[in-house]
């Protein structure tokens, strides 16, 4: 897929016209206000705000991304990616080329953070986003001034959208550590048109394990390498204590799903309904 300029389009829907409730579900219909449970949506930086209480693997996640940590591991994950393309980019494209094809597509990315994708998408698409990082939005914002308006803090487990109105939604890296996978996987279809696209990809769950410590059994070490990454305490807690069932998990919500392996097998991406054959 070639890489393609920062969407320019002006002449989108605003957020609140595509929103409903994340409490009770009710289309918002343009409003910041729920008309039946009273629930505010302030908008503040460019960013709409429908998130709740976080709570599990989406609370430690969002400290990493909104803390120190993110600043200190990024190097290591460009240096990752740039192995995978090689470079981040083409990386990147390898989960971006399951997309659809065409003009004027309105979709959604589920864990935008700072916007990495949104150069590599086609600039006649209508992008939005959501994320539980504020932080990593913030900079989408300011690094892409045509989404301010079209990015929410949200959860991927409630997304702050009526049904069936993108042509695509995917999310890239992130997945392994979602509060519940399989709700996630039923929002994102959810608010997806019938037969429409959406893609879920990451790094293979049990990545840490193929380092030379987690071989030999030397925990300790594989812990404090981990910490060198830059990850903190609840993270790495979470990376080596995590349940590796996301097949099952998936398979359970989406059953014709296809699972390609990316990034020389070390990454995976989820695809419903399957791709064609010319992918």
């Amino acid at each position: 897929m070639p890489c393609f300029a920062e969407p320019q389009i002006e002449t989108v829907l605003p957020l609140a016209a595509l929103a409903r409730c994340v409490g009770c579900h009710t289309a918002l219909g343009g409003s910041d206000v729920c008309p039946r449970c009273e629930r505010s949506y302030p908008v503040r930086d460019g960013i709409w705000e429908a998130i709740g209480s976080l709570a599990g693997t989406n609370r430690i996640a969002a400290d990493f991304y909104d803390g120190p940590g993110w600043t200190r591991f990024r190097p290591f994950e460009q240096l990752f990616l740039w192995f995978q393309g090689p470079g981040p980019a083409r990386a990147r494209r390898k989960v971006l080329r399951f997309l659809p094809r065409g003009d004027g597509l309105r979709v959604l990315e589920v864990g935008i953070g700072a916007g990495e994708n949104v150069p590599l998408l086609p600039p006649s698409w209508s992008v939005y986003g959501v994320d539980i990082a504020r932080t990593q939005l913030v900079a989408c914002a300011e690094r892409f001034p045509a989404l301010r308006g079209k990015l929410a803090w949200a959860e991927g487990e409630s997304l702050p959208f009526v049904d069936q109105e993108f042509d695509a939604v995917f999310s890239v890296g992130g997945f392994n550590y979602f509060r519940d996978p399989e709700a996630a996987l039923r929002e994102m279809r959810r608010v997806t048109r019938p037969g429409a696209t959406v893609v879920v990809a990451d790094e293979i769950p049990d990545l840490h394990r193929l380092s030379p410590a987690s071989a030999l059994g030397l925990v300790e070490f594989n812990e404090w390498s981990l910490g060198a990454l830059g990850l903190d305490r609840a993270f790495i807690e979470m990376v080596l204590n995590h349940p590796n069932d996301l097949d099952s998990r998936v398979r359970a919500v989406w059953p014709a799903h296809r699972r390609v392996a990316i990034w020389h097998r070390l990454g995976y991406s989820y695809i419903d309904p399957p791709p064609t054959r010319s992918h």
